[in-house]
């Protein structure tokens, strides 16, 4: 199995590929979408000749979702474009390569969730904007939250749009009945009749998308202005187009009040695979989802019994490594041969704090350290963005604007502090701790 962590800003972009099958996990921000994912994605598909066999959401957040809809919209102008050549008429190339074909997607749609006939609107700004009066940063960041969710609802609805069957008829949800993607029973999913990957869904629970229907449902509330411009967008884009187409560390972390509705339902999944020499692959995406989740979708799929943990080969770590998402208790349960981590800076993500009890339950003093039998093992963190990486952002942008970038600064601040702590760790670790960084290209991890 071989993982690459494509740049994304502050949000998640995975590229997954198990024998036949191939994944993409999230599509990251749309600007790092436009700049690194497109055209990683476009020479990929023209080099291996392969189909994305699954585009996967984890759930609405626009650092997941946002890059996901310009890849739909690539697909769309390939479309119009080949169409139009095939039938004689004048058509402008478009100016990136042809992106590859998706053959399905997993996405708890926004219309699956509620009625879209209700005036859209939004009672999250309001929400953002009391929180943001408060001087706590942890409110600040969940006020941060509130806007990127406003912001992304309709990108969500968009993306529901472009894949309806009269426009690029891509199957939503086959392998749930059209339905929600959730747990139910233990079901094993296969994507390709020859594939020997298996993929569990760990994750959410139906209480959690109840939870979240009621959000969505009261983010309809009172918005006129954001009502005019999505339904402007779907008038312009009905019908079909072409035919073809201060405390202790412990009481910081773990908070899962803390986490916002569309994160704790997160669609969260277990890839496994048979390994050549025997044992399984194991693989968890988590999207933003909670750690109290996770262990409980392990647990119902029979992977996690009471008070024992499991080591995987790879997990990407929830929610960009933030603090209200992961406690001591899950880092020491779930051990991994490959930590990765996506994550730019942005909103102090990775947290220090929860990287500084993933390193304990590896490195650290026996009341810290995992009991899992793997722990004394080697181990490799993973971040696909560098201070280096982000450097060279900023010098780009001062050419641009003629001033450096205030979230650029925040984010090399931050990184330059999660570099430091990380090191000083490898220095320890007498050789245990690898580590990977972005720099130039999109890291490749064959687990």
């Amino acid at each position: 199995m071989k993982i690459t962590l494509l740049p994304s800003e502050k949000g998640d972009c995975l590229l997954i590929e198990a024998g036949a099958v191939s994944i993409l996990a999230d599509g990251g921000m749309p600007g790092s979408y436009a700049s690194e994912v497109r055209g990683f994605l476009g020479k990929w598909a023209e080099d291996t000749g392969k189909d994305l066999d699954l585009v996967y959401v984890s759930h609405v957040d626009q650092d997941h979702i946002a890059g996901v809809l310009q890849l739909l919209e690539d697909t769309v102008q390939w479309r119009v474009f080949e169409h139009k050549r095939a039938n004689g008429q004048p058509a402008t190339k478009p100016p990136f390569k042809k992106p590859p074909e998706v053959k399905r997607i997993w996405h708890n749609a926004f219309r699956t969730m509620v009625d879209e006939s209700e005036a859209i609107g939004t009672v999250l700004a309001a929400r953002a904007n009391t929180l943001s009066s408060s001087a706590n940063p942890s409110l600040l960041r969940l006020a941060d939250a509130f806007r990127s969710v406003a912001n992304s609802i309709p990108e969500a609805i968009k993306v529901s749009r472009r894949i309806a069957a009269d426009q690029l008829n891509i199957p939503l949800n086959g392998e749930f009945g059209n339905l929600l993607a959730m747990v139910r029973g233990q079901e094993v999913i296969s994507l390709a009749a020859a594939s020997t990957l298996a993929i569990r869904v760990i994750g959410p629970a139906k209480k959690d998308l109840e939870i979240l229907r009621k959000y969505w449902k009261a983010w309809l509330a009172d918005n006129p202005g954001s009502v005019d411009k999505l339904e402007a967008w779907l008038e312009d884009n009905e019908g079909p187009i072409p035919p073809g187409l201060g405390v202790s560390i412990d009481d910081e972390l773990g908070n899962r009040k803390s986490v916002t509705e569309p994160n704790l339902a997160s669609l969260m999944l277990l890839l496994e695979e048979p390994k050549p020499g025997g044992g399984v692959t194991r693989v968890i995406l988590t999207g933003d989802g909670h750690s109290d989740d996770i262990l409980a979708g392990l647990t119902h799929h029979g992977r996690l019994a009471d008070g024992t943990g499991l080591h995987v080969d790879a997990l990407k770590l929830q929610h960009h490594g933030s603090e209200h998402n992961l406690d001591r208790s899950f880092a020491k349960r779930i051990t991994a041969d490959h930590y990765l981590i996506c994550a730019n800076g942005e909103h102090e993500n990775p947290d220090l704090r929860v990287l500084e009890v993933l390193l304990d339950s590896r490195l650290g003093t026996l009341d810290k350290l995992s009991p899992n039998p793997e722990t004394s093992r080697p181990f490799t963190i993973w971040l696909n963005c560098s201070t280096d990486y982000l450097e060279k952002q900023q010098v780009a942008h001062i050419a641009r604007k003629g001033a450096p970038s205030d979230k650029l600064a925040k984010c090399i601040a931050q990184f330059t502090a999660v570099e430091q702590k990380l090191a000083d760790a490898k220095q320890a670790s007498n050789g245990r701790l690898k580590l990977k960084y972005l720099k130039a290209s999109p890291l490749k991890l064959e687990v």
